[in-house]
């Protein structure tokens, strides 16, 4: 029998580097990518938390001014404006 030549075995050893390169950058880039999206979680969390806070404290002043179903009739009139503002610009954004 015969010794592979040696160029083949060069290269092929410069694949399998070139592969562990690879998969080193990959677990780097999806631990940066997992990270990053663990700080938004945390963030969207804590905007929220602060916005039921929010609405509860003005739909209470909004009570004691105008009596619950006003506040209610208020309060919910705000969200539905929101959402609705929050549909048509993600609606133009796609065009």
């Amino acid at each position: 029998m015969s010794a592979p030549p040696e160029g083949s075995s060069l290269l092929m050893t410069l694949v399998k580097s070139l592969a562990a390169i690879g998969a080193l950058s990959a677990g780097a880039a999806a631990r940066r990518a997992a990270s990053t999206a663990g700080g938004y979680a945390i963030v969207a969390l804590l905007f929220a938390v602060s916005l039921c806070f929010l609405t509860f404290a003005g739909y209470r002043a909004l009570e004691m001014a105008m009596g619950s179903i006003q506040a209610a009739l208020i309060a919910g009139c705000a969200y539905l404006f929101l959402a609705l503002v929050t549909a048509l610009v993600l609606q133009v954004r796609r065009r």
